[in-house]
């Protein structure tokens, strides 16, 4: 923190007025383009694949064309607009430019934002909740234009605001419905009220208008319906001697904080199935992410009925500390030399004795019936291992749309957050390639390709019903 803070105050000597608000604070283009040198040369030390979708030498073009367009003072989104080429150049979501603390908190707390939450069904914005304590406008409408500018343009902001993992814009969907307000604000506009021109499910239309607010008036207004679901958790159904296993996250922090221990949680789930007799298991890994491939590895084990492994092969860039890190801890660095092979090729390899990279067994008396496995483009990291496994392997079906995660090569692990000396904004990246098992279907530029794709249909978020739930709900009552 004590590094953070002298970068964010080196940064004010870029600028342009003494004292600005963080919204309207502006950088020279001298500054600018000394922050994309040290963004460029950070990513090309320590990015574990940045040259996947484009040559060295393309990329050095793209970004002295992006240095040579740094000619005017931006705030900091306008700086990282503009440097969104290069990221979206290098083809990795879990890349990302943010802006400096300072203007996140005022995002978080006091700027104001459009409060509903969306859906992203074929192209076109639908409103998924309203998030300011009663409702405006019909439930699942669809959003036909907002203040005269059409739905499908501003899904196109959007989209181009983040970072894509190659040509998989599902990915980029999900990441829209996860955090629409911000987005919108960050991407699109300010404006204190939004005119919205709606179309119902019955096809009438209409407008009403929704006033801008914070961040923390959302979270004062705005009450989630039911209770809080654990991320884990069994639903069974004895009539047809089925199964729906939850994951929503396989991130170690969140199951930690919910007292979720997985190894002891599977093996309680594998008790209950063998006990009800079960035949069909589904697993559903709708938004789940994590960091460590060793929980994906204990999901699999759980109805793995051979030996397996996750992944064939695990690199990272130099291993060199870059200055001005800000995570992840030291220990990272410290291990590279013990543990990866010198240099080739622009990459240095997990030596091949690494456990991470031997077969593994399945767990004792793991499920031997059926298996579905569900995910949409929010199931990355982690969770995406266990869906290419789980089709690699043939011992699972898959449901719903394609991983968030590269098919071919993906990103994860501990992540590297460098603030940049002039503008103060972070750059977040992975640290760790993963090379997973297997050949998988389709183009090498998007996520595991699903067995039987199923989507949101725009009739069901009006209708607040789970489209894929509902279909293998049916599914398993017709096979019993």
């Amino acid at each position: 923190m004590k590094l953070l803070t002298t970068l964010a105050l080196f940064g004010l000597a870029g600028v342009v007025a003494s004292q600005p608000t963080e919204t309207v604070r502006r950088y020279y283009p001298e500054v600018m383009r000394a922050d994309l040198a040290v963004l460029w040369s950070t990513i090309g030390t320590s990015h574990p694949d940045p040259y996947r979708y484009h040559t060295p030498a393309e990329m050095d073009a793209l970004v002295d064309s992006v240095r040579d367009g740094l000619l005017l003072p931006l705030d900091a989104e306008g700086f990282i607009n503009a440097l969104m080429p290069v990221l979206r150049a290098v083809g990795d979501a879990g890349t990302e430019l943010l802006p400096l603390q300072a203007l996140n908190e005022s995002y978080l707390h006091t700027e104001p934002l459009f409060p509903i939450s969306v859906a992203v069904v074929e192209g076109k914005l639908y409103l998924h909740d309203e998030l300011k304590g009663f409702q405006s406008l019909p439930p699942g409408c669809e959003l036909v234009t907002i203040n005269g500018v059409a739905g499908t343009n501003v899904l196109k902001a959007l989209r181009a605001g983040l970072a894509p993992e190659g040509a998989n814009i599902t990915r980029q969907d999900r990441r829209i419905e996860q955090d629409f307000p911000l987005l919108y604000r960050r991407f699109v506009g300010v404006p204190d009220r939004f005119l919205v021109h709606f179309r119902d499910g019955e096809g009438n239309e209409g407008e009403r208008t929704l006033f801008a607010i914070t961040g923390d008036q959302i979270q004062q207004f705005h009450r989630k319906q039911g209770l809080e679901l654990q991320p884990w958790r069994l639903e069974e159904f004895p009539d047809t001697r089925s199964a729906w296993l939850t994951l929503s996250t396989l991130e170690p922090k969140a199951l930690a904080d919910a007292k979720v221990v997985p190894d002891k949680y599977l093996n309680t789930v594998l008790d209950a199935l063998r006990k009800n007799n079960c035949r069909t298991l589904v697993i559903d890994l709708r938004g789940a992410g994590g960091t460590d491939l060793a929980i994906a590895e204990q999901v699999f084990a759980m109805v793995a009925q051979e030996p397996y492994r996750m992944v064939s092969a695990i690199s990272i860039n130099t291993g060199e500390v870059p200055e001005g890190y800000a995570g992840p801890a030291p220990e990272f660095y410290s291990t590279v030399g013990s543990l990866y092979l010198p240099m080739q090729d622009g990459r240095r390899m997990l030596r091949p004795e690494d456990p991470r990279l031997m077969h593994l067994l399945p767990m004792a008396k793991a499920f031997s019936g059926k298996v579905y496995v569900i995910s949409n483009g929010a199931t990355t990291g982690a969770g995406a291992a266990v869906v290419m496994v789980a089709k690699r392997s043939g011992r699972a079906r898959i449901v719903g749309e394609e991983a968030g995660s590269n098919a071919a090569s993906f990103c994860g692990g501990r992540t590297l957050d460098v603030a940049l000396p002039g503008s103060g904004c972070h750059l977040v990246f992975p640290l760790t390639r993963y090379v997973p098992n297997g050949i998988p279907e389709g183009a090498l530029d998007h996520g595991e390709m699903p067995t039987y794709p199923v989507g949101r249909m725009p009739e069901d978020v009006a209708k607040g019903k789970d489209t894929v739930r509902d279909m293998l709900l049916l599914l398993m009552e017709e096979l019993k």
